[in-house]
């Protein structure tokens, strides 16, 4: 190496100079070594002493090209975009673990109504919980998941739970507008903040969600999603999820949606308090059609196709059509509330099945209804029917009060039963071995004495008050309707007491069983007693009917002695008042059990 050259031990200890060809100006030169060959290192102190001593210039990393003010910017922007990539991590590591305190799973564990079926497993009404059902993928309409991604999320499919795209577009609106007014949600980012109820708008609660739904792209499949986005989802008047709103607006299943009814549900997604269309129809109508004029954008349809789905039949029910819960149904939901408790019942998704037969049910309704038209004033009516075998409960009209209310006229009204009392005076009188007189309650209930009429008249059901003497014999018995046709049924059946009931069974969302209520009676008579008891009432045989009313003239009974029903009939005021058209009353009541006996007839 040449003795001069700069090496990094002279460019460490002070500047080189290369030598001056003529000799002259040269300074003489410093040995730097000792005589070992070792550096000297007080030598080397002392020259680098030297206040003239600059360090050597290191050799650039860029093209001399380059002038120097872009070398220093370009330095600049490496270490900013580390210090930038560092603090992405940091932050996406701190979202992340925000995040874990989220159960996931929870994006398929959707409360939903308790559900009310018939005896032939035919549902009569919901109660209790969000006003929601469940559904499986295959039940969703395609054409409602095709207007779902040209309105909602476009790349669904092929996105991992964030539209990058989607995402910088918004990002860049919201910069300009200095608000949060553009979100470039996901359904998965949709699904992640309506299942979290994540609703504030915020940077932060936007980072949360996106890691959210970051979670949930990696643990369920994009069909997974889909069903849990579409079960989950508000869609106005109180309906969560598609089938609850598929049936409210239009009055049938999801899967039974038309194309022109799918583009109108998923334009009112967006707002489904302003769009609903019972509230707002021309503003839903409106929304339908941005929805299929996107879907003509993005290639799903063409433009004679979406003008041939507009036009279509939309099938809207009316606000007076939509399903508001069976009044005469209150009874069984009361009955449900005595048996569960109240967490379960607030958690809804039971399955109840009742003792309840809908045609049945639907004739008792139509011959209540009818008979008020045809009686003077405006009286209170209702009717109950159980199956004598059973003590199931297979109708029940409650009143003519419309609404939600505990208040149930044949379960709760207590009125004297005047001549509806006679067949168990002489059922009494049989059990205690006398020989009833025909057409001669008073005589043969005096025969009984009171005490002991009381005593029996309790086997059948009748918990009072009871009045004494000749007013109990004609008939001074408080009494529900509910009480008489239980008599009845233990009159029918040999005696034997049934043990009334709403409820077959309870089953939980995945159809465990969680109570279940089978048939039971009590022997209450013997059967020489109560077969005594019908032929002296019932000379020739079915139909057992019997129409008659009290002595203060407020109330008029009716009741059907059948093999297979007991059924019984009410009319009066809640207020006791002497009925007008008294006549009038007593036929109309005769004929309506007449019709209604006569159906039921095996």
């Amino acid at each position: 190496m040449p003795r001069h050259s700069p090496t990094r031990r002279n460019r460490r200890i002070g500047k080189w100079t290369p030598p001056d060809p003529s000799g002259r100006d040269q300074e003489p030169e410093t040995n730097l070594l000792t005589e070992e060959g070792t550096p000297d290192v007080k030598a080397g102190r002392e020259y680098g002493d030297d206040p003239n001593w600059k360090p050597a210039k290191r050799t650039s990393r860029y093209p001399n090209w380059i002038p120097r003010w872009l070398q220093h910017v370009i330095r600049l922007g490496f270490r900013c975009g580390g210090i930038a990539f560092l603090l992405l991590f940091l932050i996406s590591l701190s979202y992340f673990i925000l995040s874990l305190r989220y159960n996931i799973e929870e994006i398929r564990e959707m409360p939903e109504r308790s559900v009310i079926f018939d005896m032939q497993g035919r549902e009569l009404a919901t109660l209790h919980g969000e006003n929601r059902r469940l559904i499986a993928r295959e039940e969703i309409p395609d054409f409602f998941v095709k207007a779902l991604q040209a309105r909602e999320d476009k790349r669904f499919f092929s996105h991992h739970g964030v539209d990058i795209m989607g995402l910088i577009r918004a990002t860049m609106v919201n910069a300009s507008d200095w608000s949060f007014t553009q979100g470039a949600s996901t359904l998965t980012m949709q699904l992640a903040r309506n299942s979290f109820d994540l609703r504030e708008k915020s940077l932060h609660r936007k980072l949360l969600e996106i890691a959210i739904s970051l979670r949930i792209e990696a643990s369920y499949s994009k069909e997974d999603i889909l069903t849990a986005y579409v079960n989950r989802i508000y869609f106005g008047s109180g309906c969560h999820g598609l089938e609850e709103a598929s049936r409210r607006y239009f009055g049938m299943s999801a899967s039974d949606l038309s194309e022109n009814q799918c583009a109108l549900l998923v334009g009112i997604i967006r707002a489904p308090h302003a769009f609903s269309p019972l509230r707002a129809p021309e503003k839903a109508a409106y929304q339908r059609d941005e929805v299929l004029a996107r879907m003509v954008q993005e290639g799903d349809l063409t433009d004679a196709e979406a003008e041939e789905i507009r036009n279509n039949e939309l099938g809207l029910r009316s606000r007076q059509g939509a399903p508001g819960g069976n009044p005469a149904l209150q009874a069984v939901r009361r009955h449900f509330e005595e048996l569960v408790d109240n967490r379960e019942i607030r958690d809804g998704g039971l399955r109840l099945r009742s003792t309840i037969h809908s045609d049945i049910q639907k004739l008792l309704e139509a011959e209540t209804a009818r008979l008020l038209k045809r009686i003077p004033e405006a009286p209170q009516v209702a009717v109950i029917c159980i199956n004598t075998q059973t003590g199931g409960i297979r109708g029940i009209v409650g009143g003519r009060t419309i609404g939600n209310t505990s208040f149930n006229r044949a379960l709760d009204a207590r009125r004297d039963l005047g001549d509806l009392f006679i067949p168990f005076i002489y059922a009494a009188a049989a059990e205690r071995g006398l020989d009833p007189t025909s057409k001669q309650p008073l005589r043969t209930g005096r025969d009984i004495g009171s005490e002991d009429l009381v005593r029996l008249a309790r086997r059948f059901g009748f918990e009072g008050p009871f009045l004494q003497d000749d007013d109990l014999f004609r008939g001074g018995v408080s009494a529900t309707p509910l009480e008489v046709v239980t008599a009845a049924a233990t009159l029918t059946g040999d005696g034997q007491r049934p043990r009334t009931h709403f409820l077959r069974d309870l089953r939980d969302s995945e159809l465990n069983r969680i109570l279940s209520i089978e048939p039971s009676s009590k022997s209450m008579f013997e059967t020489r007693a109560t077969r005594a008891a019908l032929a002296m009432q019932f000379p020739d045989g079915e139909p057992r009917l019997m129409v008659g009313t009290n002595p203060a003239q407020t109330d008029v009974w009716g009741v059907s002695f059948g093999s297979l029903h007991a059924i019984c009939l009410w009319v009066g005021h809640d207020k006791p008042s002497r009925l007008d058209g008294m006549e009038v009353i007593h036929k109309e009541v005769q004929k309506t059990m007449h019709r209604i006996t006569l159906s039921l007839m095996p």
